[in-house]
């Protein structure tokens, strides 16, 4: 879907800028967006938002390992 009619700026080019590390809308003016009419502002920060949950990779908790307390007493 084209978010940034004026200089034909596609959700895939949010996504991909926000995989190189944009961050802000500001960091997508490279790409033109917000450049010219300024009405796809809205849209290219809810498709930044959303590129960038989809791209955090959520943290995977270790389980412990169980430790022998009886050992100690062998």
């Amino acid at each position: 879907m084209y978010v940034c009619i004026c200089n034909a700026v596609t959700e895939k080019d949010i996504h991909h800028a926000a995989a190189n590390g944009a961050r802000r809308v500001r960091d997508l003016r490279v790409l033109g967006v917000t450049a010219d009419c300024g009405k796809c502002a809205c849209a290219a920060k809810c498709c930044l938002d959303q590129a960038l949950t989809s791209t955090v990779n959520p943290v995977r908790r270790q389980t412990p390992t169980p430790t022998r307390h009886m050992e100690a007493f062998a």
